[in-house]
Protein backbone atom coordinates (compact mmCIF):
# COMPACT_ATOMS: atom_id res chain seq x y z
CA UNK A 1 0.00 0.00 0.00
CA UNK A 2 1.38 3.49 -0.84
CA UNK A 3 2.66 5.30 2.20
CA UNK A 4 0.23 8.15 2.13
CA UNK A 5 -2.20 9.20 4.87
CA UNK A 6 -5.14 9.68 2.51
CA UNK A 7 -6.48 6.08 2.34
CA UNK A 8 -6.37 5.74 6.13
CA UNK A 9 -7.94 9.12 6.83
CA UNK A 10 -10.72 8.57 4.31
CA UNK A 11 -11.54 5.36 6.14
CA UNK A 12 -12.31 7.49 9.21
CA UNK A 13 -11.42 4.44 11.27
CA UNK A 14 -9.47 3.92 14.45
CA UNK A 15 -6.16 4.01 12.60
CA UNK A 16 -7.20 7.14 10.75
CA UNK A 17 -7.97 8.78 14.09
CA UNK A 18 -4.60 7.60 15.35
CA UNK A 19 -2.83 9.42 12.51
CA UNK A 20 -4.85 12.57 13.16
CA UNK A 21 -3.79 12.44 16.81
CA UNK A 22 -0.16 11.95 15.82
CA UNK A 23 -0.24 14.92 13.46
CA UNK A 24 -1.51 17.12 16.28
CA UNK A 25 1.09 15.92 18.77
CA UNK A 26 4.77 16.87 19.06
CA UNK A 27 7.08 16.34 17.24
CA UNK A 28 4.46 16.77 14.51
CA UNK A 29 4.82 15.59 10.93
CA UNK A 30 8.04 13.61 11.49
CA UNK A 31 6.38 11.49 14.18
CA UNK A 32 3.33 11.04 11.98
CA UNK A 33 5.44 9.74 9.10
CA UNK A 34 7.20 7.19 11.34
CA UNK A 35 3.86 6.05 12.71
CA UNK A 36 2.36 5.93 9.23
CA UNK A 37 5.25 3.83 7.90
CA UNK A 38 4.73 1.26 10.66
CA UNK A 39 0.94 1.20 10.36
CA UNK A 40 1.14 0.67 6.60
CA UNK A 41 2.93 -2.64 7.19
CA UNK A 42 -0.19 -4.35 8.50
CA UNK A 43 -3.19 -2.24 7.47
CA UNK A 44 -5.28 -3.27 4.47
CA UNK A 45 -8.22 -1.30 3.18
CA UNK A 46 -10.86 -3.12 5.26
CA UNK A 47 -9.17 -3.05 8.69
CA UNK A 48 -9.83 0.64 9.49
CA UNK A 49 -13.53 0.06 8.81
CA UNK A 50 -13.50 -3.05 10.97
CA UNK A 51 -11.81 -1.24 13.87
CA UNK A 52 -14.17 1.72 13.61
CA UNK A 53 -17.29 -0.45 13.59
CA UNK A 54 -16.09 -2.53 16.54
CA UNK A 55 -14.64 0.24 18.71
CA UNK A 56 -17.92 2.15 18.35
CA UNK A 57 -19.43 -0.52 20.63
CA UNK A 58 -16.38 -0.98 22.85
CA UNK A 59 -14.66 2.30 23.68
CA UNK A 60 -12.13 5.03 22.94
CA UNK A 61 -8.34 4.78 23.31
CA UNK A 62 -8.68 5.83 26.96
CA UNK A 63 -11.91 4.06 28.01
CA UNK A 64 -11.64 2.22 31.35
CA UNK A 65 -14.33 -0.14 32.68
CA UNK A 66 -13.93 -0.87 36.37
CA UNK A 67 -14.66 -4.58 36.92
CA UNK A 68 -18.36 -4.32 36.07
CA UNK A 69 -18.55 -7.95 34.94
CA UNK A 70 -15.81 -9.54 37.02
CA UNK A 71 -13.09 -9.19 34.39
CA UNK A 72 -11.02 -6.62 36.26
CA UNK A 73 -9.93 -3.68 34.13
CA UNK A 74 -11.35 -3.49 30.60
CA UNK A 75 -9.41 -0.97 28.57
CA UNK A 76 -9.12 0.78 25.23
CA UNK A 77 -10.78 0.58 21.84
CA UNK A 78 -11.43 -3.17 22.16
CA UNK A 79 -11.83 -3.24 25.94
CA UNK A 80 -8.96 -5.68 26.48
CA UNK A 81 -9.66 -7.44 29.79
CA UNK A 82 -7.42 -8.14 32.75
CA UNK A 83 -8.91 -11.54 33.62
CA UNK A 84 -8.42 -12.95 30.10
CA UNK A 85 -4.77 -11.91 29.90
CA UNK A 86 -5.48 -9.72 26.86
CA UNK A 87 -4.78 -6.56 28.85
CA UNK A 88 -1.37 -7.91 29.85
CA UNK A 89 -0.42 -8.46 26.21
CA UNK A 90 -1.57 -4.96 25.31
CA UNK A 91 0.35 -3.35 28.18
CA UNK A 92 3.49 -5.23 27.18
CA UNK A 93 3.13 -3.80 23.66
CA UNK A 94 2.58 -0.31 25.08
CA UNK A 95 5.70 -0.63 27.23
CA UNK A 96 7.76 -1.73 24.24
CA UNK A 97 6.42 1.18 22.20
CA UNK A 98 7.61 3.82 24.71
CA UNK A 99 9.23 2.49 27.93
CA UNK A 100 9.94 5.92 29.40
CA UNK A 101 6.39 7.13 28.89
CA UNK A 102 4.98 3.90 30.32
CA UNK A 103 7.01 4.38 33.51
CA UNK A 104 5.91 8.00 33.68
CA UNK A 105 2.20 7.21 33.34
CA UNK A 106 2.12 4.18 35.65
CA UNK A 107 4.63 5.37 38.25
CA UNK A 108 7.27 3.54 40.30
CA UNK A 109 5.28 0.28 40.30
CA UNK A 110 4.97 0.10 36.49
CA UNK A 111 6.87 -3.22 36.39
CA UNK A 112 4.47 -4.66 38.96
CA UNK A 113 1.53 -3.64 36.76
CA UNK A 114 3.12 -5.51 33.85
CA UNK A 115 3.74 -8.58 36.01
CA UNK A 116 0.22 -8.76 37.45
CA UNK A 117 -1.53 -8.30 34.10
CA UNK A 118 0.86 -10.69 32.30
CA UNK A 119 -0.29 -13.40 34.72
CA UNK A 120 -3.96 -12.42 34.22
CA UNK A 121 -4.05 -11.90 37.98
CA UNK A 122 -6.63 -9.74 39.76
CA UNK A 123 -4.35 -9.01 42.70
CA UNK A 124 -3.87 -5.40 43.84
CA UNK A 125 -0.81 -3.28 43.14
CA UNK A 126 0.33 -0.92 45.89
CA UNK A 127 -2.73 -1.94 47.90
CA UNK A 128 -5.34 -1.11 45.25
CA UNK A 129 -6.94 -3.22 42.50
CA UNK A 130 -6.16 -1.94 39.03
CA UNK A 131 -9.77 -0.84 38.44
CA UNK A 132 -9.60 1.50 41.45
CA UNK A 133 -7.74 4.78 41.86
CA UNK A 134 -5.06 5.81 41.25
CA UNK A 135 -4.79 3.13 38.54
CA UNK A 136 -7.99 3.89 36.62
CA UNK A 137 -6.91 7.50 36.11
CA UNK A 138 -3.44 6.37 35.02
CA UNK A 139 -4.91 4.00 32.43
CA UNK A 140 -7.11 6.79 31.09
CA UNK A 141 -4.20 9.23 30.87
CA UNK A 142 -1.99 6.67 29.12
CA UNK A 143 -4.68 6.15 26.48
CA UNK A 144 -4.14 9.72 25.28
CA UNK A 145 -0.48 9.08 24.45
CA UNK A 146 -0.03 8.62 20.69
CA UNK A 147 2.56 5.83 20.95
CA UNK A 148 0.15 3.84 23.11
CA UNK A 149 -2.71 4.45 20.67
CA UNK A 150 -0.41 3.05 18.01
CA UNK A 151 0.14 -0.03 20.20
CA UNK A 152 -3.62 -0.49 20.57
CA UNK A 153 -4.15 -0.22 16.81
CA UNK A 154 -1.35 -2.71 16.15
CA UNK A 155 -2.67 -5.20 18.71
CA UNK A 156 -6.19 -4.88 17.31
CA UNK A 157 -5.02 -5.33 13.72
CA UNK A 158 -2.80 -8.36 14.23
CA UNK A 159 -3.67 -9.80 17.64
CA UNK A 160 -5.55 -12.94 18.64
CA UNK A 161 -8.99 -11.43 18.03
CA UNK A 162 -8.13 -10.56 14.43
CA UNK A 163 -6.46 -13.90 13.74
CA UNK A 164 -9.47 -15.78 15.09
CA UNK A 165 -11.91 -13.56 13.17
CA UNK A 166 -10.13 -14.32 9.90
CA UNK A 167 -10.02 -18.04 10.70
CA UNK A 168 -13.76 -18.11 11.47
CA UNK A 169 -14.63 -16.23 8.26
CA UNK A 170 -12.54 -18.67 6.24
CA UNK A 171 -14.12 -21.64 8.03
CA UNK A 172 -17.59 -20.32 7.21
CA UNK A 173 -16.51 -19.69 3.63
CA UNK A 174 -17.57 -16.02 3.73
CA UNK A 175 -14.65 -13.58 3.69
CA UNK A 176 -16.33 -10.30 2.80
CA UNK A 177 -15.82 -7.03 4.66
CA UNK A 178 -19.20 -7.57 6.34
CA UNK A 179 -18.19 -11.08 7.40
CA UNK A 180 -14.90 -9.89 8.92
CA UNK A 181 -16.66 -7.11 10.87
CA UNK A 182 -19.14 -9.66 12.23
CA UNK A 183 -16.59 -12.33 13.16
CA UNK A 184 -14.24 -9.75 14.71
CA UNK A 185 -17.12 -8.35 16.72
CA UNK A 186 -17.76 -11.85 18.06
CA UNK A 187 -14.11 -12.64 18.90
CA UNK A 188 -13.77 -9.34 20.76
CA UNK A 189 -16.98 -9.88 22.69
CA UNK A 190 -16.85 -13.65 23.28
CA UNK A 191 -13.13 -14.36 23.00
CA UNK A 192 -11.41 -16.37 20.27
CA UNK A 193 -12.47 -19.76 21.67
CA UNK A 194 -16.02 -18.66 22.47
CA UNK A 195 -16.54 -17.32 18.94
CA UNK A 196 -14.87 -20.27 17.22
CA UNK A 197 -16.94 -22.98 18.91
CA UNK A 198 -20.32 -22.08 17.29
CA UNK A 199 -18.60 -21.66 13.90
CA UNK A 200 -17.24 -25.20 14.05
CA UNK A 201 -20.58 -26.56 15.21
CA UNK A 202 -22.39 -24.81 12.35
CA UNK A 203 -19.94 -26.06 9.72
CA UNK A 204 -20.28 -29.57 11.14
CA UNK A 205 -24.07 -29.29 10.89
CA UNK A 206 -23.74 -28.25 7.24
CA UNK A 207 -21.43 -31.20 6.57
CA UNK A 208 -24.10 -33.65 7.76
CA UNK A 209 -26.43 -32.41 5.01
CA UNK A 210 -25.09 -29.93 2.45
CA UNK A 211 -28.65 -28.75 1.75
CA UNK A 212 -28.67 -27.08 5.15
CA UNK A 213 -26.18 -24.46 4.03
CA UNK A 214 -27.96 -21.35 2.70
CA UNK A 215 -27.10 -20.17 -0.80
CA UNK A 216 -26.77 -16.54 0.30
CA UNK A 217 -23.50 -15.74 2.07
CA UNK A 218 -25.16 -13.30 4.47
CA UNK A 219 -27.66 -15.97 5.50
CA UNK A 220 -24.68 -18.06 6.61
CA UNK A 221 -23.50 -15.10 8.67
CA UNK A 222 -26.99 -14.72 10.17
CA UNK A 223 -27.02 -18.38 11.19
CA UNK A 224 -23.56 -18.00 12.73
CA UNK A 225 -24.61 -14.88 14.64
CA UNK A 226 -27.71 -16.59 16.01
CA UNK A 227 -25.60 -19.60 17.01
CA UNK A 228 -23.33 -17.26 18.98
CA UNK A 229 -26.32 -15.69 20.72
CA UNK A 230 -28.19 -18.93 21.45
CA UNK A 231 -25.60 -19.93 24.07
CA UNK A 232 -27.02 -17.15 26.26
CA UNK A 233 -30.70 -18.13 25.91
CA UNK A 234 -32.67 -21.09 27.21
CA UNK A 235 -36.29 -22.21 27.38
CA UNK A 236 -36.04 -24.40 30.47
CA UNK A 237 -35.34 -23.33 34.02
CA UNK A 238 -31.59 -23.38 34.81
CA UNK A 239 -30.38 -25.70 37.53
CA UNK A 240 -28.14 -22.96 38.89
CA UNK A 241 -28.54 -19.21 38.51
CA UNK A 242 -24.85 -18.66 37.73
CA UNK A 243 -23.91 -19.00 34.06
CA UNK A 244 -21.31 -21.78 33.63
CA UNK A 245 -20.30 -21.33 37.29
CA UNK A 246 -19.58 -17.63 36.66
CA UNK A 247 -21.74 -15.66 39.07
CA UNK A 248 -20.86 -12.37 37.36
CA UNK A 249 -23.30 -13.60 34.69
CA UNK A 250 -26.72 -14.74 35.91
CA UNK A 251 -29.69 -16.47 34.30
CA UNK A 252 -32.74 -14.25 34.44
CA UNK A 253 -36.34 -14.85 33.32
CA UNK A 254 -37.28 -12.31 30.61
CA UNK A 255 -40.60 -11.16 29.21
CA UNK A 256 -39.29 -9.78 25.89
CA UNK A 257 -36.29 -10.16 23.63
CA UNK A 258 -34.97 -9.22 20.20
CA UNK A 259 -36.33 -11.54 17.54
CA UNK A 260 -34.11 -14.23 16.06
CA UNK A 261 -32.11 -13.38 12.95
CA UNK A 262 -33.84 -14.99 10.00
CA UNK A 263 -32.53 -16.23 6.66
CA UNK A 264 -33.52 -14.74 3.30
CA UNK A 265 -32.46 -11.25 4.25
CA UNK A 266 -34.71 -10.67 7.27
CA UNK A 267 -31.88 -9.41 9.42
CA UNK A 268 -33.61 -6.44 11.07
CA UNK A 269 -34.75 -7.47 14.55
CA UNK A 270 -37.55 -6.14 16.70
CA UNK A 271 -38.63 -6.48 20.31
CA UNK A 272 -41.07 -9.37 20.80
CA UNK A 273 -42.85 -10.72 23.92
CA UNK A 274 -41.77 -14.14 25.21
CA UNK A 275 -42.77 -16.55 27.96
CA UNK A 276 -40.66 -19.14 29.73
CA UNK A 277 -37.37 -17.77 28.36
CA UNK A 278 -34.18 -17.15 30.34
CA UNK A 279 -31.29 -14.94 29.24
CA UNK A 280 -27.77 -14.71 30.63
CA UNK A 281 -27.43 -11.17 31.98
CA UNK A 282 -24.50 -9.18 33.31
CA UNK A 283 -23.52 -5.63 34.20
CA UNK A 284 -24.25 -3.46 37.25
CA UNK A 285 -27.19 -4.58 39.38
CA UNK A 286 -29.16 -1.41 38.67
CA UNK A 287 -28.96 -1.80 34.90
CA UNK A 288 -28.04 -5.33 33.75
CA UNK A 289 -28.02 -6.25 30.08
CA UNK A 290 -28.85 -9.45 28.24
CA UNK A 291 -25.93 -11.02 26.40
CA UNK A 292 -28.38 -12.69 24.00
CA UNK A 293 -30.02 -9.38 23.11
CA UNK A 294 -26.67 -7.64 22.78
CA UNK A 295 -25.36 -10.19 20.25
CA UNK A 296 -28.57 -10.33 18.21
CA UNK A 297 -28.84 -6.53 18.06
CA UNK A 298 -25.19 -5.96 17.13
CA UNK A 299 -25.32 -8.71 14.51
CA UNK A 300 -28.47 -7.22 13.02
CA UNK A 301 -26.78 -3.81 12.81
CA UNK A 302 -23.81 -5.36 10.97
CA UNK A 303 -25.93 -7.41 8.58
CA UNK A 304 -28.04 -4.36 7.64
CA UNK A 305 -25.20 -1.81 7.56
CA UNK A 306 -25.20 -0.15 4.10
CA UNK A 307 -21.56 0.94 4.47
CA UNK A 308 -20.19 -2.61 4.56
CA UNK A 309 -19.16 -4.35 1.36
CA UNK A 310 -20.23 -7.84 0.34
CA UNK A 311 -17.18 -8.55 -1.82
CA UNK A 312 -14.14 -10.69 -0.87
CA UNK A 313 -11.39 -8.74 0.92
CA UNK A 314 -7.61 -9.03 0.80
CA UNK A 315 -6.31 -11.62 3.25
CA UNK A 316 -2.59 -12.20 3.50
CA UNK A 317 -1.85 -10.01 0.50
CA UNK A 318 -4.28 -11.67 -1.92
CA UNK A 319 -8.00 -11.66 -2.57
CA UNK A 320 -9.90 -14.17 -0.52
CA UNK A 321 -11.64 -16.92 -2.44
Amino acid sequence: MPRDTTPLLLGAGAVGLLLVAAAASPPGRKATRRLEDTVSEYITDWIPTLLRKTSAHEGTWWSVQKNLDGNGVSYGILQWTQKSGALGRLLSAMHQADPAAFASFFGPSWARVLDVTARASMEPVDGAPLWAEPWAARFAAAGRHVAFQHAQAAEAARGEHMRAAIEIAQLLGVTTERALVLTFNRTVHQGAHGAMKPARALVGWYAEDIRRRPERANDVLAQYAWSCASRFRRTSAPGHRCFNNDCNILWSLVTSEYSELQADGAYAVRRVPVQGVWHAVTGPGSKPWSLYDLIVRRSSDILTDPELRDLPVELGGRAAA
